[in-house]
């Protein structure tokens, strides 16, 4: 008897926290699991990029040589080199004055680019852990609090559902509210590491928010002074003399050494401290990196081009610290494994959606009168918003982007898009009848999702960005990825049906029962 109480505590504790919740653990997670692909997102934002072919080589010929001539003096210089992912220069200095500055730059010949401002993937990314339109440290507050929800929900889930894996092996499709808690159980055993893994890694990467008093004992003056050491190891260089401006051993040159050791390895960035002077050390890393704990390779020179002793704090808290990042984000993952990485963030959505869905339905059937029932009548609603309207929204962010150009004294029209399409779908929600629910917005999901593949295959046509099959390849992995999603909403939109006209007989049915009891 003990234990019934104990799994009716859980279920009860899984079901509301699960509700309160819901929407916003589904948001992150749909947000989460699109930035595993974000710089193909941001490829597919930015077209024109694609007819850039990426010598490295080069593009740290030409970067260098821009920073020699605009930011001689500066305290510092960072450069995030072009590669295939992102074919682009993107460089960093601290200026002498104070303050930083950036820019793009061509990787061939040094020249800013004046890109389109579009945030790209890195909207999906950045909604995913600090939302978006608020103060960060309040969306980021937000994110914890809904992944510590996530947490006790998994755990009480477990705890609620005792033949959960024997459950796992049962899957009734479409058989009114049984059918949602099969697939709610399969979805939720299937990628249970998964879960538990990514909410807890989350939550460790934000400790400091909710746990701050460690840091502010030791870093009272300078609390962000944590992420500098768990870095790098402390040169302790208040002893040494002020910088003397020298000339510098050329970066070329160094390339030369670096690629002596290494070979022919595609780096991901150059950082230069204190450049141009005696005290100057310049670092590169290697873009390789299949290691959980964010490992790449690195090679730091003095100014003279002696190699020096790694700095890299490699300390067991901040090994542990960058293990915790690395293995949230994927960075070690593969192609292969990173697919299944996105296939579990799926199942995640898909796990939250039946779970609300299975909230709502059973509700209404252990509803005793045919009343209105405001709060079942917003839960549907909210339902269709989040798992419907999201979507829409997103592919209308992406829809917009082949519609405007996005410049840094421009509103971004893509953002707005984004929230009118999320926000007329919940205003659709509210004044659509229920028999429509669910196959008015299904409809509208497929039909973006198949003519937004289209329209941008003629719209790379038109504006001759691609030639051949290998060109289009950088557009057409997301293209077909949104023909699935078309497929997909044609197989609900035929389904639901089915669904909902049992769900609406078993309703009738227990409300025939109540009756003759009564």
């Amino acid at each position: 008897m003990q234990n019934k109480g104990v799994r009716q505590s859980m279920a009860w504790l899984h079901a509301w926290t699960g509700l309160v919740f819901g929407w916003l653990l589904f948001a992150i997670f749909l947000m989460g699991t699109s930035s595993y692909y974000r710089h193909q997102i941001n490829l597919w934002m930015q077209p024109q990029l694609s007819q850039y072919q990426i010598n490295q080589a080069t593009a740290i010929q030409t970067a260098s040589q821009y920073l020699e001539r605009n930011a001689a003096d500066a305290k510092s210089w960072y450069l995030k080199i072009a590669n295939h992912e992102e074919p682009v220069n993107k460089i960093y200095w601290e200026k002498a004055t104070g303050g930083y500055e950036s820019r793009n730059l061509d990787a061939n010949t040094g020249q800013e680019l004046k890109l389109s401002a579009t945030q790209g993937g890195d909207f999906f990314y950045n909604f995913h852990f600090q939302l978006y339109g608020m103060p960060v440290l309040i969306g980021r507050l937000m994110i914890c609090i809904a992944a510590f929800i996530m947490l006790i929900a998994l755990v009480s889930g477990i705890i609620t559902h005792k033949k959960i894996f024997t459950d796992f092996f049962t899957l009734r499709t479409f058989k009114s509210q049984r059918s949602w808690l099969d697939f709610h159980n399969v979805s939720s055993v299937l990628a249970l590491p998964f879960f538990l893994t990514i909410t807890f890694t989350g939550l460790a990467i934000f400790f400091y928010l909710y746990l701050p008093w460690g840091m502010k004992k030791l870093y009272p003056d300078h609390p962000f002074q944590y992420f500098t050491e768990i870095r790098s190891i402390n040169q302790n260089s208040e002893h040494l003399a002020a910088p003397i401006k020298t000339e510098m051993r050329s970066i070329n040159t160094l390339l030369e050494t670096v690629k002596q050791q290494w070979g022919d390895q595609a780096l991901a960035s150059i950082e230069v401290k204190n450049p141009n002077t005696d005290h100057a050390n310049i670092t590169f890393k290697q873009l390789e990196d299949r290691s959980i704990t964010l490992n790449q390779a690195q090679i730091t020179f003095d100014a003279h081009g002696k190699v020096l002793a790694n700095t890299r704090n490699e300390s067991a808290v901040a090994t542990l610290n960058a293990g915790v990042y690395g293995l949230h984000m994927a960075t070690f993952a593969q192609p292969v494994l990173r697919f299944a990485f996105f296939c579990s963030g799926i199942l995640g959505c898909l796990m939250i959606a039946s779970g609300l869905l299975l909230w709502s339905l059973k509700r209404q059937i252990q509803n005793k009168s045919q009343q209105f029932h405001f709060g079942y009548y917003l839960v549907d609603r909210l339902n269709i918003a989040a798992f419907i309207g999201l979507p829409i929204a997103m592919l209308s962010y992406l829809f917009a982007n082949r519609f405007v150009h996005i410049t840094e004294t421009t509103p971004n029209y893509e953002i707005y898009t984004f929230f009118s399409a999320w926000g007329l779908s919940l205003l659709l929600a509210f004044l659509t009848k229920k028999q429509y629910l669910w196959k008015s917005q299904v409809f509208i999901f497929g039909l973006i999702a198949l003519a937004l593949p289209a329209y941008d295959f003629v719209y790379l046509i038109n504006h001759r960005l691609i030639s051949d099959l290998s060109s289009y390849w950088l557009f057409l992995r997301i293209d077909l990825f949104l023909f699935v999603c078309a497929l997909f909403a044609v197989f609900i939109f035929r389904n639901i049906q089915p669904i909902q006209e049992k769900s609406a007989q078993k309703i009738k049915t227990k409300l025939a029962k109540n009756e003759v009891k009564a």
